[in-house]
């Protein structure tokens, strides 16, 4: 039997005729695959789909599982101060240690983390929607119903419940609307582990006071050691 080629859609992951100009689930106009060099002789960099303070994020394709859709931070430490560096490689390096050995269904999943020159890359799941942020921000309100945000707080208490259950607590630190991802179907991830960190029986305060105005607890302006309770 003779297995024709197929073109898979960067906007949806559909696999495609090759011959197909448009994508047949989502109708998005489909190209070539791109013929850029691998990133570690396996993954193919499709879009950018996000941008933070240290780096990118990009949808990527895994060329040796089937070319499965995930996502891929990058962060070009060349294009950071010394300082930053510093604060952007500790960021990485806190959230594959964290992440790594954490199996939940609010959670995505770390499938590998190399280097290559001076960039650090960081492979996990793709997650296809948008933050709570913007997803709030296009309501007409400004405000969701009632039992949605009961639905949603109940959701989130239960992933920060599992973090704080593990040995030692993981405490998250940067729980805010940014940092929730909600797909079409209204699942939700916690993302962004960057400042998360191991709760530290006796420690009085948090070495380093990080976290986001307006959502900070008290105690990550260096008052005391952030808890599970925060």
């Amino acid at each position: 039997m003779t297995l024709s080629s197929q073109l898979y859609c960067n906007n949806c992951g559909a696999a495609n005729q090759d011959q197909a100009e448009r994508c047949f689930v989502c109708e998005a106009p489909l190209h070539a695959p791109s013929r850029e060099p691998l990133l570690k002789e396996r993954y193919r960099i499709l879009v950018p789909v996000g941008q933070g303070g240290f780096g990118a994020v990009y949808k990527v394709e895994d060329t040796q599982s089937g070319n499965r859709l995930l996502a891929m931070k990058e962060i070009n430490l060349s294009a950071l101060t010394a300082q930053e560096a510093i604060e952007a490689t500790d960021a990485f390096n806190r959230e594959v240690h964290l992440l790594s050995d954490l199996t939940h269904p609010n959670l995505p999943r770390i499938y590998d983390h190399f280097t290559e020159r001076e960039h650090w890359y960081l492979v996990m799941d793709f997650i296809e929607g948008e933050t709570l942020e913007q997803y709030l921000e296009r309501t007409r309100s400004g405000r969701l119903p009632l039992a949605e945000v009961l639905d949603i707080s109940i959701r989130l208490c239960t992933v920060l419940d599992y973090l704080h259950t593990r040995e030692p607590s993981i405490i998250f630190r940067d729980l805010k609307p940014a940092n929730v991802m909600r797909t079409s179907a209204g699942h939700l991830y916690l993302i962004d582990f960057g400042i998360a960190r191991h709760f530290k029986p006796g420690q009085p305060r948090d070495t380093i006071p990080l976290g986001s105005p307006g959502y900070a607890a008290p105690e990550q302006y260096g008052r005391a050691q952030t808890t599970p309770r925060a």
